[in-house]
């Protein structure tokens, strides 16, 4: 069965429905933006929202199971999802997605000559996430630039949002150039203050 990815991608929060109809709750939702999850066997991950997980579980185990194209055409993968919880006062947007684990063999590809040479640390997706910062380096980068900086191929889009992108921003290493809309087809990326300390960290230890 296929591992899914989930990704809270944004939360509406309906402020005059709350003082009009909710009781006073605290820690109401503890869910935020960019948080993820993997569900593997189409099961529950730990720690997701139950309230949550029932609205999404049936598409959840379809993709596990390698069905998807929702809806005749819904979504621009067809093999993904964006399903909203149940919760009538602070909904959250999940983005739902088959994912594969990448090829290692194919990473050696990737590299840029011009960054500094890192020994691989214990797993690639670590690797992956130092070459993202080394290419970020100070400045704030679209896609395609990112593509060209880390030696990729144009075609390679999904790959670099999948294995690059999405750990890194889910690691606080990395945030969104215009937050309000990280669906912007022109989105471009940033190091936090977490990533450039690893910046720094990585810029001592190359060759």
């Amino acid at each position: 069965m296929n591992k899914v990815r989930i990704t809270a991608m944004r939360q509406t929060v309906y402020t005059d429905l709350m003082e009009q109809f909710e009781n006073p709750i605290e820690h109401a939702c503890t869910v935020h933006e960019g948080q993820q999850w993997i569900a593997i066997d189409g099961r529950c991950p730990e720690g997701l929202c139950a309230a949550a997980w029932e609205t999404m579980r049936p598409f959840v185990e379809s993709l596990a199971r390698g069905k998807g194209n929702f809806y005749d055409g819904w979504m621009r993968n067809p093999m993904s999802a964006m399903i909203s919880c149940n919760d009538g006062f602070r909904p959250v947007s999940f983005y739902l997605e088959a994912i594969e684990e990448p090829k290692t063999s194919t990473l050696t590809d990737t590299v840029n000559p011009q960054q500094p040479k890192l020994k691989r640390m214990r797993g690639d997706a670590e690797w992956r996430v130092q070459q993202l910062v080394l290419a970020l380096g100070k400045q704030s980068l679209p896609r395609m630039q990112i593509l060209a900086e880390l030696g990729m191929k144009q075609g390679s889009r999904r790959s670099l949002i999948d294995h690059y992108i999405r750990p890194a921003y889910a690691q606080g290493y990395i945030a969104f150039a215009y937050p309000s809309s990280p669906n912007k087809p022109e989105q471009a990326y940033k190091l936090t203050a977490k990533g450039l300390e690893l910046l720094a960290k990585l810029k001592e230890k190359g060759e």
